[in-house]
């Protein structure tokens, strides 16, 4: 806090003895009460939240973080739980996968009752558990007529897991892009 509760007081006031004295008495709790309330209003904003306040946020969503997340990862899971519905449209799709991806990180296409999500795992960062938590996030909203197939290009070669429908497969072969 950088004013002192003496200047809120008329001036005639802060010449007197007795108020100066239990101002001071009384400054160093409201300059607790100031931080704590910067520290809720910083926390009521994802963009602002401190580590405890993304801690209240999983709580509120039931999401349990891994010790190795950054606190950017631990924002942009919270934030795509947080926008998550059923996606009946292929634009809200469109626009949830951006939201979390960004524009030139999936491409997307559905046909015979599949959702086919290609992700780029060389334009995601940490994209192994993204792709991962994408896909979980996608089985739980998805019409239930319809199974989704995420793949992965990379620019080299190499193999991940991944999983169509409601079934884990064992390995997915992934080949350079072009």
């Amino acid at each position: 806090m950088n004013r002192t509760l003496l200047e809120y007081l008329p001036p005639v006031l802060r010449e007197v003895l007795e108020f100066q004295t239990i101002n001071r008495a009384n400054e160093p709790e409201i300059a607790l009460a100031w931080d704590a309330l910067a520290l809720v209003m910083a926390n009521q904003f994802l963009s602002t939240a401190t580590p405890e306040g993304l801690a209240a946020w999983e709580r509120e969503l039931e999401i349990y973080p891994k010790d190795s997340d950054t606190p950017e990862m631990r924002k942009t899971r919270i934030k795509a739980i947080w926008n998550l519905e059923r996606p009946y449209t292929l634009p809200w799709l469109k626009g949830w996968l951006s939201g979390i991806c960004g524009t030139e990180g999936y491409e997307l296409s559905v046909a015979d009752y599949t959702i086919h999500v290609q992700m780029d795992y060389t334009a995601l960062p940490n994209a192994d558990s993204l792709g991962k938590e994408i896909l979980e996030m996608l089985l739980r909203v998805r019409p239930e007529n319809m199974l989704v197939l995420m793949t992965a290009f990379l620019q080299s070669y190499g193999a991940i897991q991944v999983a169509g429908g409601a079934e884990w497969l064992t390995t997915l072969e992934i080949y350079p892009r072009g």
